[in-house]
């Protein structure tokens, strides 16, 4: 799990212009740690190798914008050898990620 990823669902959940009635910032956290305190649950962070990947993607998928999440999320994929599972099809854009659709 990406800790970039795990603060994200903190900050769409608890926004109160996205949500009515946002989630409780300490339940948000109680759950966060749930996941990560699985036992088959890691943290994958950036490493060595993230940044000149992350460049190299950028570049090659012309990545500006709301892409540029993306292709740094891919990187650290691609860096750390995972998988990644989302439905959002722009991760197609980035050469050497191995990724699929949950569904």
């Amino acid at each position: 799990m990406s800790p970039q990823i795990l603060a994200s669902v903190v900050r769409i959940c608890s926004h109160p212009k996205i949500f009515a009635q946002p989630s409780d910032l300490d339940e948000l956290l109680h759950y966060c740690h749930a996941l990560v305190s699985q036992p088959n649950a890691r943290l994958i962070v950036p490493g060595d190798r993230h940044w000149p990947l992350f460049a190299k993607l950028c570049i090659d998928a012309k990545a500006t914008g709301n892409l540029v999440p993306d292709a740094w999320n891919a990187a650290l994929a691609i860096e750390s050898g995972c998988e990644w599972i989302t439905t959002d099809r722009d991760y197609a854009r980035f050469a050497g990620l191995k990724w699929r659709s949950p569904f």
